[in-house]
């Protein structure tokens, strides 16, 4: 089970950083900061852009939901018992 969550978060990482070197390329330093500073910040950007094709962000944000979900699901899978 730990392997798992060490792939999904490696996955959740880069994703995260592509997205947050596009949003620098986007829109400029202080909103680059300011996702780096919150991540959340850069994760629903992110999603509020998806539709521009230029960015090519869907991919990604696809990658990013995915592997949080698939942490979020491992973790309750393990607290439960099921990774003994």
């Amino acid at each position: 089970m730990g392997t798992m969550q060490i792939v999904g978060g490696a996955i959740a990482w880069l994703a995260g950083v592509v997205v947050l070197i596009k949003l620098f390329q986007s829109e400029g330093f202080l909103k680059g900061i300011l996702g780096f500073i919150c991540m959340l910040y850069t994760f629903i950007w992110g999603w509020q852009h998806i539709g521009k094709e230029e960015l090519k962000l869907k991919t990604w944000m696809y990658l990013w939901t995915g592997a949080i979900v698939l942490g979020v699901v491992l973790s309750f899978v393990g607290a439960s018992g099921g990774g003994e």
